[in-house]
């Protein structure tokens, strides 16, 4: 099995990535976003992403839309701008020390790179303002962070201790 991230359901352009990629470019993507995200939309797309943790919602089941992702139409282009930058320090290797692995740079960041030109075609005509909505009613978000990782929790807790 395998994860797909793509732009929205009719875009032919998407990234696959087997399982255990997808969960170290989860990882990668959180240790970037929960050091450099300031506001709370900022830290609400980090939180999003990382609950698209294998270990507890199923392996192969968490490939996703960027439009389906909780997006503030209000700070779309701050945001947007965020989730590029974040994807470059993942380049730059943004705290990669607390990862107890070494990912294996040329296949993450292919991934990484597709993803920055889908995040970069991303829109406001595609964003779903019922989705934020929804998300934010079904979340109870404190803005912990994990004491070993420093990455933002999720319901599941840190998506890097669940998955060592």
């Amino acid at each position: 099995m395998s994860n797909i991230i793509m732009l929205h359901k009719k875009c032919s352009e998407y990234i696959s990535m087997s399982n255990g990629l997808t969960s170290v470019f989860i990882d990668v993507m959180l240790l970037s976003g929960s050091q450099i995200a300031q506001t709370q939309q900022q830290k609400n797309l980090i939180i999003w992403l990382s609950e698209k943790d294998q270990s507890k919602v199923g392996i192969g089941a968490v490939g996703f839309a960027i439009c389906d992702m909780p997006w503030d139409i209000q700070t779309f282009e701050q945001d947007k701008s965020f989730l590029i930058k974040t994807a470059l320090e993942v380049k730059n290797k943004l705290m990669w020390e607390y990862l107890n692995y070494t990912p294996n740079e040329e296949m993450l960041f292919y991934c990484i790179d597709k993803f920055i030109e889908l995040v970069s075609n991303m829109n406001t005509t595609y964003i779903q303002n019922e989705i934020l909505q929804q998300w934010l009613s079904e979340e109870q978000l404190y803005y912990y962070k994990c004491s070993k990782h420093h990455t933002l929790l999720t319901i599941f807790g840190c998506h890097i201790c669940n998955n060592s």
